[in-house]
């Protein structure tokens, strides 16, 4: 095995080997048998309404997909429809949750479907990167604005709402305004690059490469004008957003009330966990929430809170990993190909 790839594997391992350490010191300190009776204190039909809300989020980031490679495919060429797209979205969730990428590594996954669907190689991967830069630049924009949140140290009332609602606005507008930018043509990853002198450390210049390339992609995206860019700016925006509902509803499952400042804090902090190089943020998602509730005093058990929203992501590997399967046979199928 190479050099590199064995470097790459003891780093994938490291990054495992770190976060169950971490999930079984949480566990200690909380509780099997808590965490146990908190979930099973959840309810069935909670859990079920829970995975309703998400499955119903889930088409706006079909939909978004669907924008994009509609935008992408040479004039005649057959689109898939918006639940073909809504299933392998899913799929690529699924994919992507079991690698250390997090939030990038379905997107080969998503690539083969289309491509067994008949969808040209470069609209495919083009489609995919670029669905996954919108999804990246909001959903950064999302915590950035929960950690400026956090270091204001608001957790209430009338002021607080007005500063969040001031924070969303400013939010919304710095991914406009990002993404206006990209229209133009203007560069921003190779300057932040050589400022930070990134340039300099030899495994980051493929970083580099594959973000000057989904630039000038989002660029040409976004030649076609103005309500183009806060489209999907806005549909962004909602999809991250969308957390805070999320968590609102399993804290009400939980029997606990949130003021808004809490809930946005338990949506957008612990996120960071699922951009950190560590498969599912296995244990770092877990310590987040576990810092953030007791940050606020939140009477919520963390392992149980995160255990929740893994047992709706196992949900969706289900439906993802299912349909992978299917798809893959009905194509070699069609090309002939007989499976035993």
């Amino acid at each position: 095995m190479p050099k590199g790839n064995i470097l790459k594997t003891l780093g994938v391992l490291a990054s495992i080997a770190l976060g169950v350490g971490l999930l079984y010191y949480i566990v200690a300190q909380q509780g099997i048998d808590t965490v146990i009776s908190e979930v099973q204190r959840f309810g069935f039909w909670p859990f079920v309404g829970f995975v309703v809300i998400s499955l119903l989020n889930f088409t706006l980031y079909s939909w978004r997909w669907t924008i994009i490679l509609r935008r992408q495919l040479p004039e005649g060429e057959k689109m898939p429809s918006l639940w073909r797209m809504y299933w392998h979205r899913m799929t690529g969730y699924a994919v992507g949750y079991l690698t250390p990428l997090n939030q990038a590594g379905g997107e080969p996954a998503r690539v083969a479907l289309l491509l067994a669907d008949g969808v040209p190689s470069k609209s495919a991967v083009a489609s995919a990167t670029l669905d996954i830069a919108f999804e990246l630049c909001s959903y950064v924009v999302f915590i950035a604005l929960g950690v400026i949140f956090a270091l204001i140290g608001h957790q209430g009332g009338v002021g607080t709402l007005a500063i969040m609602g001031g924070g969303l606005t400013l939010a919304f507008a710095t991914l406009v305004s990002f993404f206006f930018a990209l229209s133009r043509g203007k560069s921003m990853a190779k300057p932040l690059f050589h400022f930070l002198r990134l340039d300099r450390v030899k495994r980051f210049r493929g970083v580099e490469l594959w973000l000057e390339e989904t630039e000038d992609l989002m660029g040409k995206f976004f030649s076609g004008g103005t309500s183009t860019v806060v489209g999907i700016s806005c549909l962004s925006m909602v999809m991250v957003a969308f957390r805070v509902v999320e968590t609102f509803y399993i804290a009400w499952g939980f029997g606990v009330s949130l003021n808004f400042a809490q809930a946005f804090l338990i949506s957008s902090l612990p996120g960071l966990a699922l951009i950190l190089p560590v498969p599912a943020g296995l244990g770092i998602f877990e310590g987040g929430f576990a810092a953030v509730f007791a940050a606020l005093a939140v009477p919520l058990d963390p392992v149980a809170f995160a255990l929740i929203i893994r047992l709706r992501d196992g949900v969706f590997m289900a439906l993802g990993i299912g349909h992978m399967i299917r798809t893959g046979t009905v194509w070699m199928l069609r090309k002939g190909v007989k499976t035993k």
